[in-house]
């Protein structure tokens, strides 16, 4: 049997992180889908982006049999969901300042919770993202700088 590496044991942490997340939105916006009069679409918010997200973690052994399949339909699943996160910040943000809300607090909190937890990953994957390009970029002036390049020794000294 193989080793579970870090990066195996990463991606089942967020596997498992983001599955109970899921499902957590989906029981918390159904228990209270008529519980936020002020915006009655949180709750949908909600149990819409724990259907796409548990749908999305679905895809997974269908790349095994049908990859092409799996990743086309994780193409859509992925924009509607980005589109889903857009309008569910203008939802939850839009009334952060009402006082009281008229929105079942654990409804609001979990919504803005969720919405929280995705800025912060995504700030994350941006600034991975960005240090990665920018090592990259260091790494190619370098060997551009360099006038031998990558010989090894014996190959300086030939051209010497």
């Amino acid at each position: 049997m193989g080793e579970i590496t870090a990066s195996t044991g990463s991606q089942i942490f967020s596997l498992v992180l983001w599955t109970a997340l899921s499902i957590a939105m989906v029981i918390t916006g159904s228990m209270h889908i008529d519980n936020c009069p002020i915006e009655p679409m949180i709750p949908i918010y909600l149990i819409v982006g724990g259907v796409i997200h548990l749908l999305a973690f679905a895809l997974i052994p269908l790349k095994l049999v049908a990859a092409k399949l799996a990743y086309t339909i994780e193409s859509f699943l992925g924009l509607f969901s980005f589109l889903w996160f857009i309008s569910g910040s203008v939802w939850v943000f839009r009334i952060y300042q009402e006082n009281p809300r008229r929105c079942n607090d654990l409804v609001y909190k979990v919504a803005f919770g969720i919405l929280i937890f995705e800025y912060i990953f995504l700030a994350l994957v941006f600034a991975v993202v960005c240090l990665v390009a920018c090592c990259a970029g260091c790494l190619a002036a370098a060997d551009r700088e360099s006038p031998t390049g990558n010989l090894s020794p014996s190959d300086e000294e030939a051209l010497k």
